[in-house]
């Protein structure tokens, strides 16, 4: 569940009720992520495995962005994309995606 902040102690009482229709499978938002980051920002980008969350606007896959290597295999996460349940569309503003080339640019220069 997403929230603006979590109470860092004390006694945190939550009452949840969500319903979504899932037509898009957690698997299928993985592809739909690493074709979109490999496409649009790099190719050495792609999805991993999601986290379901519940946002004040829909359920969505949340999918972590990997950077990897042909030589030196997975090299981290930069960034995450999220992918609404229903409809499949992806949310990612301009800054996001700003922020997950300039964090996979520091990895690549972290590693050299």
């Amino acid at each position: 569940m997403e929230t603006v902040k979590l109470p860092s102690n004390g006694i945190l009482d939550v009452m949840l009720h969500v319903q979504a229709n899932i037509q898009v499978s957690s698997s299928k938002a993985r592809r739909l992520v690493s074709v979109y980051v490999g496409n649009e920002i790099a190719d050495l980008l792609h999805g991993d495995i999601p986290d379901l969350v519940i946002r004040a606007d829909g359920a969505y896959w949340r999918v972590p962005v990997v950077l990897s290597s042909p030589t030196r295999g997975r090299l981290g996460v930069v960034g995450a994309v999220d992918v609404h349940v229903e409809t499949g569309a992806l949310q990612i503003s301009n800054t996001e995606r700003s922020e997950i080339e300039r964090h996979a640019e520091r990895l690549v220069a972290s590693t050299v």
